[in-house]
């Protein structure tokens, strides 16, 4: 992607510079930032659909995207729908076929992505004199040739004329605007987008909601049995026999030495997983990615030769692949010392029973493949074989490097947040056990008391 240098004060009023992600890329002192000079305007429009939360981006044409093909590309893997418009007063030329079949289709083979095709400009079928059969027979063989040519469902093809549903708005003429056929693409972006959103939503806040309910759920049935089990056992107690409460008082304040016990061990065994939860969170730290990024840039900018280039370019892939690897390992540490914390507690203190959050690196390590996958079609294109060398390396830094940035950066977000939460639940479980303790204690010092008071 094209850049030019600018002040940081000038990236500042462009709205092209964040202290937080400058900071993650290792640039919150440079007195010089690189910004695109291809950029997206952001526009905002009252419309039902837009209100919901759905972001339309019209990426660049053509005749741009032979220029900057990063501009339009770099957004494919992110997207959660594509719609790629073709004109009706048009044929479908090379390069519309080469988009779909080497970018689209491959994003497409991806089931969390929408791909629809819109036919644009159906206006130019339209004969005053014809009626809606007469539409449908013109416009059917192109649906037919496009099916045929992308190898995509019919029920995905929507022809609509852009113009006259923007001339029917303006005019509020409801049938001009029927007959335009922008309702049906309406529908598939409220029922494709923003319905798959929706659930995706849900199943997070569900999953999150289903793992605290079971865990407050346990707690309050291990209370409620406590609390029988107490009351039966008081039930059973003589309160003239003051040998027998004295003898549940020294038991009960056994309990309690046993509860500090288990607190210095918790405390203990805080620490020991706190120096390996800090492990896992520097081996998926910014510092460590930046400081192979940057290794690898000095290597990349010394290549007297493009079979050079590359090779370093391949070098650092693998570089990359392998933190997220020693990370991988690291996690899998981390999480056995949960489970190894957790048994201990459960065995010698009758705490830390039930489930254990879990924190997995899998999600991360399938998105760092696609994105290297993308890396390799960059790395061994002819484009890149006969582009300056200085070009392709801040291509490569602008696009796939600053994705793979991202997917570390979110993966270190994940690990601080499973961190600082995972031994909550252990933690409130002993506490529950300290109140327990207390609870029972109390009331036979009360009982103890009365049977003084009586004598």
């Amino acid at each position: 992607m094209a850049v030019k240098k600018v002040s940081r004060e000038h990236a500042y009023k462009l709205g092209l510079w964040n202290e937080r992600e400058a900071n993650r890329s290792g640039l919150l002192d440079a007195e010089e930032l690189e910004i695109p000079c291809w950029r997206y305007a952001l526009i905002s429009l009252p419309h039902p659909i837009l209100k919901q939360g759905l972001s339309i981006l019209d990426t660049a044409g053509l005749n741009v995207l032979r220029v900057e093909p990063e501009l339009t590309l770099s957004l494919f893997p992110s997207a959660e729908a594509i719609i790629f418009v073709l004109a009706t007063d048009s044929d479908d030329t090379s390069c519309d076929l080469e988009i779909w079949r080497n970018y689209i289709n491959r994003v497409r083979r991806d089931d969390q992505v929408s791909v629809a095709v819109v036919m644009n400009k159906i206006d130019a079928l339209w004969d005053s004199a014809s009626d809606e059969s007469a539409y449908s027979l013109s416009v059917a063989p192109q649906i037919t040739g496009i099916t045929e040519k992308l190898g995509i469902d019919k029920q995905l093809i929507f022809p609509v004329s852009a113009r006259q549903a923007l001339m029917a708005k303006i005019n509020s003429d409801p049938d001009l605007l029927e007959k335009s056929r922008l309702a049906n693409l309406e529908s598939y972006l409220s029922d494709s987008v923003l319905s798959y959103r929706g659930q995706l939503s849900k199943q997070s806040i569900i999953k999150k909601l289903v793992f605290l309910l079971n865990k407050s759920l346990s707690l309050s049935e291990t209370k409620y049995k406590y609390a029988l089990d107490q009351l039966e056992e008081f039930k059973q107690i003589d309160c003239d026999n003051a040998d027998m409460i004295s003898k549940l008082m020294a038991e009960t304040q056994e309990r309690q030495q046993v509860y500090l016990l288990s607190v210095e061990k918790f405390q203990a065994s805080r620490r020991v997983f706190s120096v390996q939860a800090k492990t896992l969170i520097d081996a998926l730290s910014q510092e460590k990615v930046n400081l192979v990024i940057q290794r690898s840039k000095q290597e990349l900018t010394k290549g007297l030769t493009t079979y050079a280039l590359k090779q370093n370019i391949q070098l650092l892939f693998d570089d990359l692949r392998e933190v997220l690897l020693e990370a991988v390992e690291t996690a899998n540490e981390t999480q056995e010392l949960v489970g190894v914390i957790h048994r201990k507690f459960g065995e010698k203190y009758g705490v830390g029973e039930g489930e254990v959050k879990l924190f997995s690196l899998d999600q991360y390590q399938f998105e760092l493949e696609q994105i290297l996958t993308e890396g390799e079609t960059f790395r061994s294109s002819l484009k890149t074989t006969m582009t300056e060398q200085s070009i392709v390396v801040k291509k490569l830094y602008s696009s796939i490097i600053s994705k793979i940035r991202d997917v570390f950066y979110q993966a270190n977000q994940d690990a601080t947040e499973w961190s600082d939460s995972v031994l909550l639940p252990l933690m409130r479980q002993i506490k529950e056990h300290k109140k327990q303790t207390e609870s029972r204690l109390h009331m036979l010092r009360k009982i103890s008391n009365s049977n003084r008071r009586h004598c």
